[in-house]
């Protein structure tokens, strides 16, 4: 028996005014897998990213999670895709009247609203430890640089430790030091079987974290494949996208033992924690993150 995909997107064709943005793509994501969608600018990577999300809703076609389709999910299912998610913007779109702090305890209150001020805390901390920022978490969006709200924008992404990340260029505006922390990133999350969707354009960043490659140009899916297909691939329109994809000398990689092993165990601590402490019941509020991150994503930063 086939196993349904983590994410599946069927026929997914996208307009903008005139512009058709995607033409048609289908494309899944397996549970466990890090698949990198590349492409040169308005290919449409951005928009199949959000589109598999959630965020963003086609003119045709259909998205999937675990076989069920984002439209016709029930409120508690949304709630539960929702919590089991993670979404990392290419503008971070954080809310700009809210401090760092609540921004980044914002999943942890709506998914998690039994949580205590300690719990929450805790996760917030944590999530703003693992991507390096040790600054005051009392700020406001408008104090930091474009490379820090970044950053601020990721550690949401991960607060809860979602099964499911969807990441939009990542490492853009990021300075050096902290762009070699999102490919630890990535792979302390592939350790831990996380199902991961990246739009980038970095050939560098798929180089070290991608399980498998898919390539956008002008909105139509030109290629597909694992890792080892895509650094093979001769076509030149292909490669022109795929860039310094090249073979991989060992499959063990070099993240192993490193912040993956303390994130592993960060988080095997926090869930025996959780596991005590009571569950809401219902989806009463919970599918409001839906709403807001649309908002958000769409550049609305006041409530």
């Amino acid at each position: 028996m086939a196993t349904v995909p983590k994410i599946e997107l069927r026929g997914i064709r996208a307009r903008r005014g005139d512009y058709e943005v995607l033409r048609g793509v289908d494309l899944s994501l397996a549970a466990g897998e890090t698949l990198f969608v590349m492409g040169g600018a308005g290919a449409g990577k951005s928009f199949l990213v959000k589109t598999a999300a959630g965020i963003s809703i086609p003119d045709e076609g259909e998205a999937l999670y675990e076989g069920k389709s984002l439209a016709r999910l029930s409120a508690r299912e949304e709630a539960a895709f929702r919590k089991a998610s993670g979404f990392v913007f290419q503008d971070a779109a954080l809310w700009a009247n809210q401090s760092l702090f609540d921004n980044l305890a914002l999943p942890v209150r709506l998914h998690e609203p039994r949580w205590g001020k300690a719990e929450v805390e805790r996760a917030v901390r944590r999530a703003a430890e693992l991507v390096g920022y040790d600054q005051d978490l009392r700020a406001r969006p408008a104090e930091l640089s474009s490379g820090e709200r970044k950053l601020i924008g990721l550690a949401r992404a991960l607060v809860l430790d979602p099964e499911l990340l969807f990441m939009d260029d990542p490492t853009s505006v990021l300075d050096e030091a902290s762009a070699e922390r999102v490919p630890e990133i990535i792979e302390a999350l592939k350790s831990r079987g996380r199902s991961i969707l990246v739009a980038s354009a970095s050939s560098e960043l798929a180089s070290r974290c991608a399980d498998s490659v898919a390539v956008l140009i002008g909105g139509e899916l030109a290629a597909r494949g694992a890792y080892a297909e895509a650094a093979a691939w001769t076509e030149a329109r292909v490669r022109a996208v795929t860039g310094r994809l090249k073979a991989r000398a060992s499959s063990t990689p070099a993240w192993a033992g490193g912040l993956a092993g303390a994130w592993v165990s960060a988080f095997a601590e926090d869930t025996r924690i959780a596991e005590d402490l009571p569950k809401a019941d219902g989806p009463d509020g919970m599918s409001a993150l839906g709403d807001i991150i649309n908002d958000v994503g769409e550049g609305k930063d006041e409530p």
